[in-house]
């Protein structure tokens, strides 16, 4: 059978000039901090370099999460507005969102040390005020091993799935904590945890226009393991694709197996005796693998 040819400006106005617009408008930098006496005060400097950077009106808002250290006295003393929240980075995020009027809005984890000539505020809000994008997430090239397990046996394979135009637009770290939108993409309700920062991507893959990941240089951050976390991640994914049509509900338990079969993929790595990166190779052609059974084991009962 003869294919109909594609015309290949389907869908597009070719102008000769620019179109998009650039934004203006006040930033705020939202921080979420829980006991991050050890590194706040830096972090608020490098935002105040980043708006200084940017030239532009904006504000720095620490959002002291459940601390029981000195991090809001420092915060204060280091300029920031201070906000005190509940325990809890959601928590955090909405208390932050809450006490800022910026009309772009950055967050910034409390913890990070990024090496970068200019600070992750800048080139995150950056895209935005130039009008290229809308929201933005970094993308950080390097990660210790486990969040990059959790990208290849976990989120790729599923994402890629259900989600697959999301894929492009959040590049390698999709967890980053370090992103920035326009206002009106950011969501009231939030959860109060740690998926936090998957729900913020899950909501702007369906509202933002153009959501692009921003290639960031050497960073480093305090490594705080949480062994609870994937399984509330992916109970989250899997309710977005319920709501959006993606899946239907007689599918959750296959894909349940899937994930526990993804988890002791993970738990199978031994530093003493493997190749990070060849043993992420392998986990996400296994994690793949063992996604296209599921689906074939339903298809065929």
């Amino acid at each position: 059978m003869e294919l109909p040819p594609i015309d290949p400006a389907l869908g597009l106005n070719l102008v000769a000039n620019r179109t998009l617009e650039k934004n203006s408008g006040k930033v705020g930098i939202v921080i979420p901090a829980h006991n991050e006496a050890a590194t706040i005060a830096q972090v608020i400097e490098d935002c105040r370099q980043g708006l200084d950077l940017l030239k532009a009106d904006g504000e720095i808002l620490v959002s002291a999460s459940g601390c029981t250290d000195d991090t809001a006295e420092i915060a204060a003393d280091a300029g920031a507005h201070v906000v005190v929240s509940p325990a809890g980075k959601g928590a955090a995020i909405k208390a932050g969102l809450q006490a800022t009027d910026g009309d772009i809005i950055c967050l910034i984890d409390g913890d990070v040390q990024y090496f970068g000539d200019r600070p992750l505020a800048t080139i995150l809000v950056e895209p935005i005020l130039n009008g290229i994008a809308d929201a933005t997430i970094t993308d950080l090239y390097w990660r210790p091993l486990y969040p990059q397990m959790w990208l290849h046996a976990f989120f790729a394979p599923l994402a890629g799935l259900l989600f697959p135009e999301m894929l492009p637009k959040c590049g390698s770290t999709p967890w980053s904590g370090q992103r920035a939108a326009v206002r009106s993409l950011w969501p009231k309700e939030l959860p109060d945890d740690f998926t936090v920062d998957l729900e913020l991507l899950m909501h702007w893959n369906e509202k933002a226009l153009r959501l692009r990941p921003i290639v960031a240089d050497d960073w480093t951050n305090p490594q705080r393991p949480k062994s609870d976390l994937m399984p509330r991640e992916f109970a989250l994914v899997i309710n977005h694709a319920v709501r959006r049509g993606r899946i239907s509900q007689n599918l959750i338990p296959r894909l349940q197996d899937w994930f526990n079969a993804a988890h002791h993929m993970m738990a199978e790595y031994r530093p003493d005796s493997d190749d990070p990166q060849e043993f992420e190779q392998r986990l996400l052609l296994d994690s793949m693998t063992a996604l296209r059974t599921c689906l074939l084991s339903d298809t065929a009962g």
